[in-house]
């Protein structure tokens, strides 16, 4: 679909007002593409966790939602997005196929190192380059070199669960998992300007009845400095990203810098 010259795919929906729209499909996903970014990078980790290029991509939409795309021609100029725990570099790769410059740290040496080989590899099979900044760095911690100017990352899940763990280690993983990451957001925050938007996925937790548990900084993201925007068509509360058989779900946060 979206492929064929000769021929089209047509939606046709129906609201609770009962008004009729019909729409034209113009583009497919490449799924093969997907999967050659996700599977055929050099360097991937599955103990860290990795993000799904198309997630990377998601959550880079949310954060840039009022910025125009760069062009090519503008790479050296375009918007800087930061990657606080760049891991192998998923969204640094996706954010730099838009045609921003990229920025990732992380506590691991190894993963700058992953990211790197990864983002080379990209610039050979694009044959593109990628205007990137990479180096080690405690993201509680870190002083970033300026600009930055949209953070786009996925934080500090926790350990990974393959049943739902008992209240007292849920509690005790929850615990330190809010603790670094609002170390994170009051290190950031003081950093970057009013107005910055960022797109941040933390844990969700599953237990044995399907109801999800989210980091208690949730509820006080006003106190740390942010404000959280809010969708028209999704509560925020529903944005979450998970397969069927995961306790431990991404949940996304679009902020702004208050």
């Amino acid at each position: 679909l979206g492929l064929s010259d000769n021929k089209v795919e047509l939606l046709i929906a129906r609201s609770r007002s009962g008004r009729v729209i019909v729409a034209e499909s113009i583009g497919a996903q490449n799924i093969t593409a997907y999967a050659k970014r996700d599977q055929g990078r050099p360097k991937r980790d599955a103990f860290v966790g990795m993000l799904p290029p198309k997630l990377a991509q998601m959550m880079l939409n949310m954060a840039l939602a009022d910025t125009n795309r760069p062009t090519d021609e503008a790479i050296d100029s375009a918007p800087r997005i930061l990657d606080p725990f760049c891991g192998t570099g998923v969204v640094l790769q996706e954010a730099s196929l838009m045609g921003y410059r990229v920025y990732g740290t992380d506590l691991a040496d190894k993963m700058i190192d992953y990211s790197e080989a990864n983002l080379a590899w990209l610039e050979t099979i694009t044959r593109r380059p990628v205007n990137r900044t990479l180096h080690q760095g405690d993201a509680t911690t870190t002083a970033w070199e300026p600009p930055v100017d949209a953070i786009v990352c996925e934080s500090y899940l926790g350990q990974p669960f393959s049943a739902p763990p008992s209240p007292s280690k849920l509690e005790q993983v929850r615990g330190n998992c809010n603790h670094i990451i609002s170390e994170f957001l009051t290190n950031i925050g003081s950093q970057i300007e009013k107005g910055t938007p960022l797109c941040v996925a933390v844990p969700a937790w599953r237990d044995g009845n399907g109801d999800f548990h989210h980091l208690p900084l949730i509820k006080q993201l006003e106190k740390l400095g942010y404000t959280q925007v809010a969708l028209k068509n999704v509560k925020n509360e529903e944005l979450l990203y998970f397969r069927e058989d995961q306790i431990v779900a991404r949940e996304l946060l679009i902020l702004v810098k208050a």
